[in-house]
Formats: C-alpha cells, structure tokens, sequence
C-alpha cells in the first residue's frame, strides 16, 4: 500500500492521520482551566455584592453596588426616564406574588395567621370579601323570620 501513495491506516471524516492523534495518556487540552478561574457570573455576582460608601441626604451608607444601582433605576423611572421605566416595571413584575416580598411573613408566623391570611386572599381574588355584598335589611315587624336569619348567622 505504501508504494502506490496511500497511507497504511484509513485517513477521513472522523480519521486523523495517526501522527496528528492524541496519544494514549494525553489530553486534548494539557494546560486546561487554571484553578480559581471564574466565570463572569460569578465576577458580576462578585462586584455586585461590594460596598461602597454613598452620600444620601447628607449622611455617608455603606451599600452593596446592588443596593446602589436599585436605587438609581427606581429614582430615574421616578423622574419620568421612559427607558428607566420598562426596566423597573419588569424587574418588579417578577416580586409581585413572591411571599417574601409580603410583610406579613414576618408578622404572621403563626400557622394559624397564615390559614387565615390565606382564607382573606382566596376570598378577595373570588371577589368575596364582605365590602361588595350589601347588608341584609331586618324585619321591621321583629318576626320570626328575622330570628331565624339571626339564628343561621
């Protein structure tokens, strides 16, 4: 096979000349990833979780870059930025049915407070609450029908 120009072995798709192959033992890549390197989602968690000293209302915070960038958006959609106003609105969408965002949680710990507060929410998004029924009118003659109305209650 030599002769005629061809090499010995099959050379093709998925067939590298066998000098060119790793050997037995050997890495594709040798050096690799060194140890500690970092991704850039955890550079940017990094820089967003330092502090920095900010002036506000004539007093020095110290506050997480996070805390610092919240501010600054909520102030620009505030004054009216028509860009400042979609970002806030779509970050705040995702916050709007979280229970931590709910006060409440901390108050409200009980298991008891929280069957109730439960029972409050599932009738107000019914539409239940008491507000929208109107108060049944009592029996002017003081009947028996009006005692048993007071009685069902």
């Amino acid at each position: 096979m030599a002769e005629s120009g061809k090499p010995p072995y099959d050379v093709g798709y998925s067939k590298p000349p066998s000098n060119t192959r790793f050997k037995p033992g050997q890495s594709g890549n040798p050096t690799g990833r060194p140890r500690g390197a970092r991704n850039f989602g955890t550079a940017i968690e990094d820089e967003l979780r330092a502090r920095v000293t900010v002036t506000e209302n004539g007093r020095r915070k110290r506050l997480s870059k996070r805390e610092v960038i919240a501010k600054r958006l909520v102030n620009c959609a505030a004054e009216g930025d028509l860009r400042a106003i979609p970002l806030l609105l779509n970050e705040a969408r995702g916050f709007e049915n979280s229970p931590v965002a709910g006060i409440a949680i901390g108050v409200f710990s009980g298991s008891e407070e929280q069957e109730v507060i439960e029972g409050i929410v599932q009738r107000i998004r019914r539409g239940d609450h008491p507000a929208s029924r109107p108060e049944p009118i009592p029996d002017p003659a003081g009947g028996p029908e009006g005692d048993e109305v007071d009685a069902q209650k």
